[in-house]
């Protein structure tokens, strides 16, 4: 059961950061499993849907059968602290931790409820992010390329959808939220532009009304 419950807009940025650990961390964001290593963020808002979602915190230990000399080093215990940041700010932070016997077990640090709420304002953060990830042959792109884009769509709300081709004339698409942060980037090979032309000029027509 879930023992922690978090209520956002469905404009939020959420993101879950593994401070420390003992031996490996990992979360689940409703049927979704991503590994995070010591200090490393991840960005799970293109997980969450409308609604109710579940996040859950996990350290998994090492079996003493991979690692014989544990009891030796004096590692008696397993740990974990993790923190979750919405749009920036911390919205939560959990920690747990507990005796190591033979390992080879999973721990869960928490369990959160996540109440994603319908936002009157269009488009959505996830809205976007998601049509934008079923463009035939999306990567996801590097977010330091943001700064070299240029704006290609401004919404009412705030948000904002920017792109850039660079030199091997690849083109880029980047999402930025209402405090102009890019929350999402992506690339297509010369074969796929033309889909990602279409997304655009899809997301144009679809959402008239509410662009600037």
């Amino acid at each position: 059961m879930p023992n922690n419950t978090i209520s956002i807009s469905d404009i939020s940025l959420v993101q879950v950061r593994l401070i420390e650990v003992r031996d490996t961390g990992h979360i689940n964001v409703n049927d979704r499993h991503f590994a995070l290593k010591a200090g490393a963020s991840i960005d799970i808002t293109p997980s969450l849907c409308e609604g109710i979602n579940i996040i859950t915190l996990i350290v998994s230990t090492d079996s003493i059968k991979d690692d014989p000399l544990r009891l030796l080093s004096g590692k008696y215990e397993w740990l974990g602290r993790f923190e979750i940041y919405v749009d920036g700010a911390i919205a939560g932070s959990y920690s747990k931790r507990g005796s190591y016997i033979i390992g080879g077990k999973e721990n869960i640090i928490a369990s959160i409820e996540v109440n994603v709420a319908k936002n009157a304002s269009k488009p959505t953060v996830m809205q976007l992010i998601n049509q934008l990830q079923r463009v035939q042959g999306i990567t996801d792109a590097d977010k330091t390329d943001f700064s070299k884009s240029h704006p290609h769509i401004l919404f009412k709300n705030g948000l904002a959808v920017h792109t850039w081709k660079n030199q091997l004339g690849v083109d880029h698409v980047f999402i930025t939220d209402y405090s102009e942060k890019c929350v999402y980037g992506g690339y297509v090979g010369w074969m796929h532009s033309k889909y990602l032309e279409i997304a655009l000029e899809r997301l144009h027509n679809e959402l008239r009304e509410y662009i600037v």
